[in-house]
């Protein structure tokens, strides 16, 4: 069987809350300070870190001094433990600017992998925004002049699934829906890193609903995280048995276990409500982290193994 214990693994987690702090922000970010003091307390209880820590900081974003902004990311808070110092962090931020559309994603989610991740801890990113990146494909978008060449959307998805690091999008509806590409391209970014897309309304009581979603998208990363890192040698050594047929003995073997992993509902018609709730691990959850472990085991290595099982 491999690891040892499943119930007696030590986790330390480190989570960057990655804002968007454009002119339409504002009440997003009042929101996210109304959730600090209450939850951070919640999601170190609610996980199973099993005798391990969680870290927490955040990372602002607007765009590029072409846009009329003054800076383009905010990257000086530190990693914290402390609800408090977290929501100091959070009061600091004022939504404004912004200048078009697309906004300054791919130059703060770079700014969050470059973040002082503790060797052990399992990395987390929670990026909240309405509206798309530069560059992928936008009616109307001009990347701006000032943007790093280098950093791509190809090359930032490629960089967060090679480091292992588990992103979660929250998407502010129903403005990010207004995008051709934002959410199509959101979901597949995050679903690769073994995370997910979660349509965050706007909507009276939004402050208990930001904090379920933010919540229940770090219990969704830390869940895939245990999985993943307990299970990866296992799975390398099935790799040739294909991707399909190790999802479904690997899935057999943690029902049996009586596995259960936090899953987020997102109810977009009526209440439009978020909501988390901890439940029999999915066998999409368990395809989601054989994927990710199959591609991308080593990123030095040889491209034949996935070439053979992905074609």
């Amino acid at each position: 069987m491999p690891g040892s214990n499943p119930n007696n693994q030590l986790i330390n987690i480190d989570v960057v809350f990655v804002h968007d702090a454009t002119g339409s922000q504002q009440p997003y970010i009042d929101d996210a300070r109304k959730f600090v003091l209450d939850n951070i307390a919640a999601i170190s209880r609610k996980a199973r870190l099993d005798g391990g820590n969680a870290r927490f900081r955040v990372i602002a974003f607007r765009d590029h001094r072409e846009q009329g902004d003054l800076w383009t990311v905010q990257d000086s808070n530190p990693f914290t433990e402390d609800a408090v110092e977290l929501k100091k962090q959070l009061d600091a931020l004022e939504a404004s600017g912004g200048g078009d559309g697309p906004e300054a994603q791919l130059d703060a989610l770079d700014a969050a992998l470059r973040s002082s991740w503790r060797r052990d801890a399992k990395r987390i990113v929670i990026l909240i925004t309405d509206s798309a990146p530069h560059g992928i494909q936008e009616p109307g978008d001009v990347v701006p002049g000032s943007h790093p060449s280098a950093l791509t959307p190809d090359s930032i998805r490629e960089s967060y699934k090679t480091s292992k690091t588990v992103l979660t999008v929250v998407g502010c509806s129903p403005e990010i829906d207004s995008y051709k590409n934002a959410v199509k391209w959101y979901t597949e970014f995050s679903k690769e890193t073994m995370g997910t897309y979660v349509p965050l309304p706007r909507k009276a009581g939004g402050a208990a609903i930001t904090g379920r979603a933010l919540v229940g998208s770090v219990l969704h990363a830390v869940d895939s995280h245990r999985i993943a890192d307990r299970w990866e040698d296992w799975v390398l050594d099935k790799a040739s048995s294909g991707q399909d047929a190790i999802t479904t003995d690997l899935h057999s073997k943690l029902v049996a276990e009586g596995e259960q992993c936090h899953e987020i509902n997102c109810n977009e018609h009526g209440d439009h409500d978020v909501q988390y709730s901890l439940g029999p691990v999915s066998r999409a959850r368990v395809d989601n982290i054989v994927a990710r472990t199959l591609r991308y085991r080593d990123p030095n290595e040889s491209s034949q193994l996935a070439d053979l099982i992905w074609g």
